[in-house]
């Protein structure tokens, strides 16, 4: 089973990956210069390329294996790597590289001494570079001093820079699992391996190929208090900085940005399409893909429970795709536990995880030939409109039957996004968010009929008329399954799809998302006496309520799912501060049971962690032992979709 891994966790797998990676390939410098070990610069290139190999392999399930700060700048640019853990692993690979380079002088300073004795070399004095080289690097490269190139520091510059472009360019490449020509299996770390080996072939006799800040700096460092001085920072030339610092920084993110936004976009509209007849190869089925989005707690997860049993029912092959910020998601396991075929993407929106999304409807029509797939985006989300349905009617139409966008919105909600009092629980940016989801809704389907007079529902669905009178509207109570037939006939009839594009501001969005904590947890309990399950659950929920209630931070949603050894199952959930908890399921008894946990409260991530594992470590108490599997506290990043198209296709 895989491992949650902590940031501690990936801090001392970066700086341990590192360390390997600078032990063998500086090492390799190491040996070649003081005792001729290596010939030829492919020996030290192909060293290098090994010792990178062996070093994803070894920690790469940990933490990705970037050991490298310019490539982790690329991923936290390009694919949402939490900009949060940006400096952590910068510092652990920086520590990883010194200590490698404090382990090497303690087993070559004899040899280093001698080396400088018999070419005449005073260590941090001018020409010490000839043996300060096989820790830092140095343009041109001192190894050809008899016959030294002629390159300008902007030369240097741009030698590091696009070495590092082509380094972060075959990285993603080979990583994108989008990419049909990508090395099967785990064989990318090899081919990774290869890239640097290439790459050090053509830049090192320019700039000793440096490529990695931390490779450079920590060496350096380490060299300049081992009595290298101002030959080794800021070196002879100066320029360390900027050639091998931000060199490869600016290197990584443009040849990152050149494969994202060009060549893997082409990997994309490629593959999985349909194949021509005359090679005798399938044909893939046009699939109907439905997505219902909307705010949080709306009831989005209830009305793809209903709708999935009455398709099925009128004997439809159905398939069901959840989404959330982080895994672990109480939906997915609500619908296998259901026996529905489910896709869960996680780590983002459908904007942002575009590809994935594609990629994981193209699995379910393998796997399960669905007629209907059902998509349920991020709660916070908006702009689908633009980033998801004109992509899909744009690039897709052959291969998706797109239905009509339907927004969920509930009375309670509706009263937040109409009501401008600064003392709305809800924040106003999250209620931007809410009104930009109506805004771009192709369908708005007013929810929870069965919670408020029918007299003031009726005043909420003339409102709605009133603000969006060229978008249909129902009405629906998907907990008791009134309105989702006529529902269903809608979309699926209606050929009107993703006919708006909402004007949104992202810094606004951004902070809309922010404002929420996301929490998503996994629990093993064990009772020493039979226990009442549902009644624990209320309990748990209502708990919290009263918690979250008394530091006024408004709950947007809170769901759990329970699973015991025999793989009986309830559920509850409670979707705000003023509501009622849910139950669905009753289990009685003394088994172990497994807890799937998610909560989105307006609160930071860190208190949120800390004040439901304090409750729940309460809740359990003397007769229930607890074991936390996985735990995680996020704030959403900034959207950053892969596609953005400003006018409707």
């Amino acid at each position: 089973m895989r491992k949650d891994y902590t940031l501690t966790d990936q801090f001392f797998a970066e700086m341990a990956g590192t360390y390997v990676l600078v032990f063998f390939g500086v090492g390799s410098v190491h040996t070649a210069i003081l005792t001729g070990a290596q010939t030829g610069l492919w020996q030290v290139a192909i060293v290098w390329g090994i010792a990178i190999s062996l070093a994803i392999y070894t920690i790469g399930a940990v933490s990705g294996a970037h050991m490298n700060p310019a490539i982790t700048i690329a991923f936290a640019t390009f694919r949402r790597f939490p900009i949060r853990k940006v400096p952590w692993y910068s510092l652990a690979q920086l520590l990883g590289a010194f200590l490698a380079a404090a382990t090497l002088y303690a087993l070559f300073h004899g040899i280093i001494a001698q080396y400088e004795l018999g070419k005449g070399i005073v260590r941090g004095m001018p020409g010490s570079e000839l043996s300060g080289m096989i820790y830092g690097e140095y343009f041109p490269n001192p190894s050809l001093a008899k016959s030294p190139l002629p390159l300008s520091m902007v030369q240097a510059f741009f030698a590091e820079g696009i070495g590092t472009a082509f380094l972060a360019f075959f990285v993603f490449a080979v990583t994108d699992e989008q990419n049909p020509g990508r090395p099967s299996g785990s064989l990318f770390a090899v081919f990774i391996g290869l890239a640097v080996s290439i790459i050090i072939s053509i830049i090192a006799p320019l700039t000793q190929a440096g490529l990695n800040p931390a490779r450079d700096f920590g060496p350096r460092l380490f060299a300049f208090l081992a009595g290298w001085g101002r030959i080794a920072i800021p070196g002879p030339r100066g320029g360390f900085l900027s050639v091998y610092i931000l060199g490869p920084i600016l290197g990584a993110v443009a040849g990152a940005g050149v494969y994202q936004f060009i060549f893997q976009r082409m990997h994309l509209f490629e593959r999985d399409t349909e194949r021509t007849p005359e090679k005798g190869l399938p044909t893939m089925k046009k699939g109907k893909l439905i997505l219902v989005g909307g705010f949080l707690g709306t009831g989005k997860t209830t009305l793809l429970w209903q709708a999935a049993q009455q398709l099925t029912q009128q004997g439809h092959r159905v398939a069901l795709i959840t989404n959330d910020q982080a895994p672990c998601l109480v939906d997915t396991g609500i619908f296998k536990q259901a026996g529905w075929t489910v896709g869960e993407i996680a780590g983002g929106c459908f904007c942002c995880k575009f590809d994935d999304l594609v990629g994981t409807a193209n699995c379910l029509i393998k796997a399960a030939n669905p007629d209907i797939i059902i998509g349920e985006p991020v709660g916070s989300c908006t702009d689908l409109s633009a980033t998801v349905l004109q992509p899909f009617k744009d690039k897709l139409a052959h291969q998706f039957d797109l239905a009509p966008f339907t927004v969920l919105i509930d009375p309670n909600r509706l009263r937040d996004a109409m009501d401008p009092n600064p003392h709305n629980p809800l924040h106003s940016r999250a209620r931007y968010i809410l009104r930009k989801q109506l805004e771009e809704a192709d369908i708005i389907v007013l929810n929870k009929a069965d919670q408020i007079p029918a007299s003031d529902f009726q005043k909420l669905q003339d409102e709605l008329r009133n603000q969006f009178p060229n978008t249909p509207l129902l009405s629906m109570s998907a907990l008791h399954g009134q309105g989702i037939p006529k529902w269903l006939e809608s979309v699926q009839q209606r050929t009107a799809v993703g006919q708006k594009i909402a004007d949104v501001d992202y810094d606004t969005y951004a902070e809309g998302e922010a404002v929420l904590g996301w929490l998503n947890a996994t629990a093993s309990l064990s009772p020493k006496e039979a226990i009442d399950w549902g009644a624990w659950g209320l309990r748990f929920l209502e708990g919290l309520q009263r918690t979250f209630s008394s530091k006024s931070a408004e709950i947007a949603h809170m769901k759990m799912l329970m699973v015991s050894a025999s793989n009986q199952s309830l559920s509850a959930n409670l979707t705000s501060s003023q509501g009622k908890a849910t139950l669905r399921g009753q289990i009685y008894g003394d088994s172990p049971m497994t807890l799937v946990f998610n909560a989105r409260v307006q609160m930071s991530p860190e208190e949120l962690h800390a004040t439901i594992e304090e409750h729940l470590k309460a809740i359990c108490g003397e007769t229930i032992q607890l074991q936390i599997n996985a735990i995680r506290s996020l704030r959403p990043g900034r959207p950053q979709p892969l596609h953005r198209y400003v006018t409707v296709v």
